[in-house]
């Protein structure tokens, strides 16, 4: 199987952790900060405003991570995880965004067969 692309950045931010993890997940500061609002927990929404993104979240590890996946309707799934490590300076932040592979799922609904 091909290798999906990824893109990876790494910053060090001069905050604790929480403070750092507090901005990530709160709606307001998500916003401003990153231009998504998350409900973090699993199963919750991902949004982006002025966009038409579907966006669910996957997994999250209070104060440590969070995952989720999203894409436009007409765009190519992908999955972005954000992780949070202490460092000396504060808190080092990692955001990884990886493309999905597209797969549909499911027999389509009865009419379309009859349709054929």
């Amino acid at each position: 199987m091909e290798t999906l692309p990824q893109v990876e950045k790494s910053v060090e931010i001069a905050a604790t952790p929480g403070e750092v993890w507090d901005r990530v997940v709160d709606g307001d500061f998500s916003e401003e900060w990153m231009g998504v609002t998350i409900d973090p927990r699993p199963g919750g929404d991902v949004t982006v405003a002025d966009r038409d993104m579907i966006g669910t979240v996957e997994e999250v590890v209070p104060g440590e991570s969070i995952t989720w996946s999203w894409r436009e309707p007409d765009g190519d799934p992908s999955q972005v995880t954000i992780e949070i490590a202490p460092s000396d300076a504060g808190t080092i932040v990692t955001v990884t965004e990886r493309l999905l592979e597209y797969t549909v799922t499911g027999l389509p609904p009865v009419f379309f067969a009859r349709a054929a």
